[in-house]
């Protein structure tokens, strides 16, 4: 590594020919204080460190380069990609490096990257802030000033579409370079802006940017917070926050998940009768029928045995012998039924918030109702226990999915150190709310496979989305709700199957 003055350059660089790294030495100040194995200097100096860092992740995971017959403006898209991607792969196996990440950004992000309020712009501070979130290294509250500035300009749609791309960019091998130039030319279409046609970037306009001034406010806002410690928003009306009285946990320092409670509807009321009585048939178990010889009626008279009785009794000896044979029906006690709902607050499933709100209102009424034991929990950047185990839901909680990114595989541990899914012995039954697209896939996906080998079901209620169809796991019954109210007898026979087969 090398410190020398950045001469209004960038803060770091690095050579990975070579694996040489610069530092800018206006970061540090005092050279005395400059050596990165020592915790109190990097303390002392969190954004230089934070710099050598995403120089690091560089060295570690930029093992491709854009061919020069790439478009100027797909070269960038994809370099743009490449930040986030490889800043969340070197978190993945340094998780306590976020935080010299995240002051990093204060250095390596400069407002005048974005001088305009056009789509570019506005999609370039996307690529910079918002995919960040979604690798883990922002957190959502970082970003809220500049989320609002960039929805102003791009709108909801456009930036659920560029979020789909910088997502699928985190799976991206460190080598793969035609993947990577190919999001890139899809960054730019999604943009409106065809390559070919207009291969260089975007003209500036000299238009005064809203944009750049929220990303100076976010920069400033992360500097200043050495404890990384984000302020939660406020609540607002009839706003829900993780109840004292229950059991939450809470993952990582981040916006809390919220809703707004409202009393359930008619629909949704009938609903849960359905699907109460369609689990109550699910549980109950026929009395078990055994045949038992008698010495008396009633019953049936076997002949053999009867000829056999008169003979002891002529004979003198004590009768033994049993000639009738009836029936007797044992009842058998109904199975022990555990019922875990896991529901996503991530961005992604804002559209379909509401109705899936309302299926884990009705699976979680229905499961209580029918003498299982359930509880409810809500994932997103954190995990907040919404029903703890043993209570009905009172009212019907519409989630705020607005989270960054989400934790199924921390939300699984939770139900089940709560409901103890993998312990076998009773009915267990995981009920998940989600369109399923996740940061990494592959460990969910290894969760869900565990629990199915301990004989717990899995239930993926997914969002009829059309546009970006939810991402289907092995191993799990996924049927897609558009209104829950109306589709119910699908869900109840699919809770059925799976208890079945588990």
């Amino acid at each position: 590594m090398t410190v020398t003055p950045a001469a209004g350059g960038p803060p770091g660089f690095s050579y990975p020919a070579t694996a040489q790294i610069h530092i800018d030495a206006d970061l540090i100040g005092d050279p005395e204080i400059a050596d990165p194995r020592r915790p109190s200097h990097r303390s002392k100096v969190p954004v230089a460190y934070g710099v050598l860092l995403h120089e690091c992740a560089h060295l570690s995971h930029s093992h491709w380069d854009p061919p020069p017959s790439v478009p100027p403006i797909v070269r960038e898209a994809a370099l743009l990609l490449e930040e986030s991607r490889i800043e969340g792969r070197y978190r993945d196996t340094r998780p306590r490096d976020r935080r010299w990440l995240r002051r990093a950004v204060t250095s390596i992000i400069d407002p005048a990257d974005t001088p305009t309020d056009t789509p570019w712009s506005a999609a370039y501070a996307a690529g910079l802030l918002l995919a960040r979130v979604d690798a883990r290294i922002l957190y959502p509250a970082d970003v809220r000033e500049a989320r609002r500035a960039i929805t102003k300009v791009l709108g909801r749609k456009l930036i659920r579409g560029l979020r789909a791309i910088w997502r699928e960019a985190h799976t991206v091998g460190d080598t793969d370079t035609e993947r990577m130039i190919e999001l890139g030319e899809r960054w730019c279409r999604l943009l409106g802006i065809d390559p070919n046609a207009t291969p260089d970037l975007p003209a500036d306009d000299g238009a005064t940017s809203a944009i750049a001034a929220a990303i100076a406010g976010t920069l400033d806002a992360i500097l200043n917070n050495p404890a990384d410690t984000p302020e939660p928003p406020g609540d607002g009306p009839r706003t829900g926050r993780p109840r004292i009285d229950g059991p939450s946990l809470h993952v990582d320092i981040d916006v809390p998940i919220t809703w707004r409670e409202r009393d359930a509807r008619d629909a949704e009321r009938h609903a849960a009768d359905r699907l109460t009585a369609l689990l109550r048939r699910a549980r109950h178990r026929e009395p078990a029928r055994t045949r038992e010889p008698s010495s008396a009626p009633p019953g049936r008279l076997r002949t053999r045995a009867a000829v056999t009785l008169a003979a002891q009794r002529a004979a003198g000896a004590i009768p033994t012998a049993q000639p009738w044979q009836r029936t007797v029906r044992r009842p058998i006690p109904d199975p022990e039924l555990t019922v875990g709902i896991l529901i996503d607050a991530s961005g992604s499933m804002e559209d379909f918030a509401k109705p899936m709100s309302s299926a884990a209102w009705i699976v979680a009424q229905a499961a209580t109702r029918a003498g299982a034991t359930s509880a409810t929990l809500a994932y997103g950047d954190r995990i907040t226990v919404l029903i703890p185990p043993g209570r009905r839901p009172a009212t019907v909680r519409d989630m705020q999915a607005d989270a960054g990114t989400e934790r199924f595989v921390e939300a699984c541990a939770e139900a089940d150190r709560l409901l103890h899914l993998s312990t076998p012995g009773t009915g267990r039954l995981l009920v998940v709310v989600s369109d399923g697209h996740y940061v990494n896939p592959d460990e969910s996906q290894a969760t869900i496979t565990r629990l199915h080998h301990t004989g717990c079901a899995v239930l993926w209620l997914a969002p009829d989305n059309k546009g970006w169809p939810p991402r289907v796991y092995d191993n799990t019954t996924t049927i897609t709700v558009d209104d829950p109210t109306t589709c119910i007898n699908l869900i109840g026979q699919a809770a059925i199957d799976a208890l079945t087969r588990a």
